[in-house]
Order: structure tokens, then C-alpha cells, then sequence
């Protein structure tokens, strides 16, 4: 293990060199602790799921609702996960002909959670169905109780002991009581599984429309852009939704492609992330999550592809905030290295929807542990803002020892959100930093896992072919990434609006791209060659078809 660039230390899994592709690939499988089993689950071994704490009571109290023709509201957050949660059961309710709902996507203004105007402006509900937030919603909830009404939580996230919201029914796999095996589901993927109990407990009440094409791309969507691990029943679920996307063409994803510009492409988890997702999210960073709940609800082409180019276009403005807050950082920091583990920061200039993507830049970028940036206000005095957090620190359980100094928050181990008070941010700093120096030095210092040293030769179409068997890729499985030591290559040249990327040639034909990578060969020209140890994954090059690398780092910090 070698100290790279920022101070990463490398780690080269397994010390074998492959000589072949089946090599390779017998490699990845055991870094993975992977079978031929474990690769090709199916549908029918989420069955088991089914059986999770209040899921049958769960879809049977809204069975009963729907056969005396109650309202019922539904509520999800604004996030890509609460969205196509909230999608899919409109789209349900729909199909099998039930009209008498309301859906309700919070604005990020409100706060996470539940707002209680969803409440107040439905005091005929009979069902309120929370997904993607309620479980700690108490008062809401409590006062949907109050006025008679039934409360169905389907959510994720972390349950603290004596905290749980009054709800009739809670859905939670991190519920203390819930015996799930697997504990890593989103909402959206726990709405599919509901929607599976809620079709037999209607028990022929109602048409019985089958759960693929839309569901599944919906609960795909959810899974790969809320970062839950792709493995186990996430796996499946993201693996069935990215076929059901890719085969079946459904209208509201083809617009979205279109506007991100990858149509022609074969959608993969990766586009989901970098593309699609972040076009759902960008409605409520910053504007109005509703409008991507319509984009999936909406009944005819033309006005799918309207949102589809709304949602491009508030992508476009989130990610120019995102610059500038990144910028501003950037400038306030001066190129000093990080002192300290974690890493807080306010300022009245930053919206509040977007420093949650921010947060998670910054730690990339500056290689914090904890990041947390918040958006303050004058007005109120007070500031809200994202936590993102590193393996091995548990952000929730930080917050926690710190939620005297807190007015609101809620989350999970790697991410969450909060709101503070702006004259107590200095002491939260310095007790979150406090908890941070407890814990082992090891968890902040940047770990790249490099599943082994690939030969450049190896880079074909049988290895990308192979690769893919072990799609899709996120948080749980990440793509294979390789290393080449002492590797020679030629610039080929500088590209993209700054000149900040560049395109890297490699023997036999094999070429590269490094993003943001400019500033690692600032003295280099195009034709000039050089040779450096490269860490690197493997992809399929759409514009040249044939197989490329993607180059995440440059240097001399291989052994």
C-alpha cells in the first residue's frame, strides 16, 4: 500500500496479474466474494421480502381504504428516491382505475419530511401513504391521526429507539422490530415490494396490472440515485429496472435520455447517476420536485417532453450554483491541505438545494470525512445544509450526540440532512470535530481499492463483455478499477470548454480519457509522450465504438 495524490493510500486487492480475460474476471468475482448464483438473481427471490414487518398489514389497510373509496394522499420526499416512490403508486392507483387520491412532493422551503399543510389541506383523507420520510414525523402524523385518518410509512431511514411517528403502519427495515435480512432497500424499492403485497391483498377488487415496464424502471431510478448498495435485493431491483428501461422504451425515461443527450445509448447505472438522476433531483434543488413527479405521471408526449427539457434546464442551473459554491470554498481554503477531519461550512449566498451535491464534491475534491455545508438565512437566524460522510464514520450516530445544538435532523449512516441554529454552528464544529478525533485515523484517510494490475492488452471487447456480467455498478459494487505501472502514453490533446480534459493515447490503438485531469500534465503538449503509473477503469467508447479507459489518476505511487 502506496500514498498517492491527496494523500490517498492504494491497495491492490489481489496480487495476481491476469493473463487472460477469464482470468480477469475469475479475479473480480472472488474481490467480490461473487458466485454465478449471486450474479443472476431474478425477480421471484424478492418474494421473500414480502414478508417484511408490516408489509401485509400495510397493504391490506389500504385494501380496505380503496374498497370503500377513501381518500387517500400520498406524500414523498423531494429527492429522486421520494419521487419515483410517489410516482409509482399514482401510476398503480391509476391503472387499476382508483381516482379518489392526491399526491403531495414537498418543496425543499419546507424541510425534509412530512409538511403538515399535506395534512391541513386534506382533512377528508382517510389514508395518508408517507414514502421516502415519515418515520420520524410525529407531529404530522399525530395530527392526521387526530382528524381520524390512517397512516402508512414506507421509508429507510435510521430509526433512533423513541422516536417513531404514531403511524398505523410503518414499513421500515431499519425498524428495530423488522426481521428483513437485508436491511439496504430505498423507498422506491420498497414501494415496488408494496405494490406486490398491496395487488394480492386487492384481492380481485380491482385489476391486477403486472409490476414491470414502468415500476421497475421507476424503482430502478430510486435505488441507483439514492446511492443505497447495489447488492442483494438492491442488485435485482436496479438490474430488472435497467432491462425493463432498456427493452421497453417507456415514454417519460426516452425524454429524459433525450434532453440529457444519451438516447443512442444503452442506459447502465452509471447514466442513471451522472445523467438521469440528477435531473429528478434538480426539480427540487431547485425549483419545484413536483415537476419530475408529473414528468412521470403525465399522459400524453408532448408535455413529456416539455418537463423532460424544464428538468434539463434546472439541471443546468443547479450545476452552475454547484460551481460557485465549489468556487467559493475553493477560494476560502487557498490550496490548504486539510487540518482537520471534518469539514463545516455556512454562507446566506448558497441555496439551500444544492449544498447536499456540494457537500458530496467537496469531499471529493478536498478529501474531507464529514462534510457539511448549510445554507444560512438572515432572516431566521438560522442555517440547513447536507451532511455526507466517509465508510467507517456514521454520520446519523454523529448528529445524534449533537442533537442538542440541533433544531431538526434526520438521515442515515453516510448522508443527512440538519438544520441549526447560526450562532451555535462554531460549538457544533468543534463537538463534531471532537467526535470525529475519537475515531480510528484510518477512516479519513482516503482509501482507493485497485482490484488488480491489468496488462493494457487485455483492454477488448471479450473484456468488456465480461465486465458487464457484472453490472450494475454503485455504491456495494463499484466498477472495476485497474492500475498499470510505469505506463507510456502520448497526449493526444486538451478538450471540453476550459481545456480541462484530456485524451490520452496508448499503445495499439487503445486511447483514454482524464477528466479534469489538465492539471496533472501542466507541462505537457499534444504529441508529447510520457510514462506514469495510471489507475484507470474500462469502458465502451459510443462515439469510436471500441473500448476505452476512463483514467482516474496519474503519477509515480504504485509499488
Amino acid at each position: 500500500m502506496r500514498s498517492g495524490i491527496f494523500g490517498a493510500q492504494h491497495k491492490i486487492i489481489s496480487s495476481r496479474v491476469p493473463g487472460s480475460v477469464g482470468e480477469a474476471f475469475e479475479i473480480l468475482m472472488e474481490n467480490r466474494g461473487l458466485d454465478a448464483v449471486s450474479i443472476s438473481g431474478e425477480l421471484k427471490d424478492l418474494s421473500g421480502y414480502l414478508s417484511m414487518r408490516g408489509m401485509e398489514e400495510g397493504a391490506l389497510l389500504m385494501a380496505r381504504h380503496m374498497a370503500r373509496a377513501s381518500k387517500i394522499v400520498l406524500v414523498g420526499d423531494y429527492d429522486c428516491d421520494g419521487i419515483t416512490s410517489v410516482a409509482q403508486m399514482a401510476l398503480f392507483l391509476t391503472e387499476v382505475g382508483y381516482s379518489n387520491f392526491e399526491a403531495v412532493i414537498p418543496l425543499r422551503r419546507e424541510g425534509y419530511g412530512i409538511p403538515e399543510r399535506a395534512v391541513r389541506e386534506n382533512p377528508d383523507a382517510g389514508l395518508f401513504v408517507a414514502m421516502d420520510c415519515g418515520t420520524l414525523d410525529r407531529k404530522p402524523i399525530a395530527l392526521a391521526c387526530s382528524l381520524g385518518a390512517d397512516c402508512i410509512v414506507i421509508d429507510h431511514h435510521e430509526v433512533p429507539p423513541g422516536e417513531v411517528a404514531p403511524a398505523s403502519v410503518i414499513i421500515n427495515p431499519k425498524h428495530p422490530e423488522c426481521p428483513s435480512t437485508f436491511k439496504e432497500f430505498c423507498s422506491a424499492g420498497l414501494t415496488l415490494l408494496f405494490l406486490a403485497a398491496l395487488r394480492r391483498a386487492l384481492d380481485g377488487n380491482f385489476p391486477s396490472p403486472p409490476l414491470g415496464g414502468k415500476y421497475m424502471a421507476l424503482a430502478a431510478i430510486g435505488t441507483v440515485a439514492d446511492l443505497v448498495p447495489l447488492v442483494s435485493a438492491n442488485r435485482i431491483i436496479a438490474g430488472s429496472g435497467l432491462r425493463s428501461i432498456n427493452f421497453h422504451n417507456w415514454p417519460p425515461v426516452v425524454m429524459l435520455a433525450d434532453a440529457a443527450g444519451i438516447r443512442e445509448r444503452a442506459i447502465t447505472a452509471g447514466h442513471i447517476g451522472y445523467y438521469i438522476g440528477p435531473r429528478i433531483n434538480a426539480a427540487g434543488r431547485v425549483s419545484d420536485g413536483r415537476i419530475a413527479y408529473e414528468l412521470f405521471t403525465a399522459d400524453k408526449a408532448p408535455r413529456m417532453g416539455d418537463i423532460a427539457r424544464e428538468l434539463n434546464r434546472l439541471n443546468s442551473e443547479r450545476q452552475a450554483e454547484e460551481e460557485s459554491i465549489l468556487k467559493m470554498i475553493a477560494e476560502r481554503l487557498a490550496g490548504r491541505p486539510p487540518t482537520t477531519r471534518t469539514f463545516v461550512m455556512a454562507d446566506p449566498a448558497w441555496s439551500h438545494g444544492v449544498v447536499g451535491i456540494a457537500a458530496s464534491r467537496v469531499q471529493q475534491e478536498f478529501h474531507y470525512g464529514p462534510v457539511i455545508i448549510l445554507a444560512a438565512d438572515k432572516e431566521t437566524s438560522t442555517a440547513r445544509g447536507s451532511a455526507r460522510s466517509v465508510p467507517g464514520f456514521d454520520i446519523h450516530a454523529a448528529l445524534q450526540q449533537c442533537s442538542d445544538l440541533l433544531i431538526k435532523w434526520g438521515g442515515h449512516k453516510a448522508a443527512a440532512g440538519l438544520t441549526i441554529m447560526t450562532e451555535k454552528i462554531p460549538l457544533f464544529t468543534e463537538r463534531l470535530e471532537q467526535i470525529a478525533m475519537s475515531c480510528p485515523a484510518e477512516i479519513f484517510t482516503p482509501l482507493v481499492k485497485i482490484d488488480m494490475l491489468l496488462p493494457l492488452e487485455l483492454v477488448c471487447d471479450e473484456l468488456i463483455e465480461a465486465l458487464r456480467r457484472l453490472e450494475p455498478h454503485g455504491m456495494g459494487n463499484p466498477a472495476p478499477l485497474f492500475a498499470s505501472r510505469n505506463t507510456e502514453f502520448t497526449l493526444r490533446k486538451f478538450f471540453g470548454k476550459e481545456r480541462k480534459h484530456l485524451r490520452l493515447g496508448f499503445g495499439n490503438g487503445l486511447e483514454g480519457v482524464f477528466w479534469r485531469g489538465a492539471k496533472w500534465l501542466p507541462d505537457m503538449s499534444p504529441g508529447e509522450k510520457g510514462r506514469l503509473d495510471i489507475v484507470f477503469q474500462v469502458a465502451w467508447d459510443d462515439f469510436y465504438k471500441k473500448p476505452s479507459l476512463v483514467i482516474k489518476e496519474m503519477g509515480r505511487f504504485l509499488q
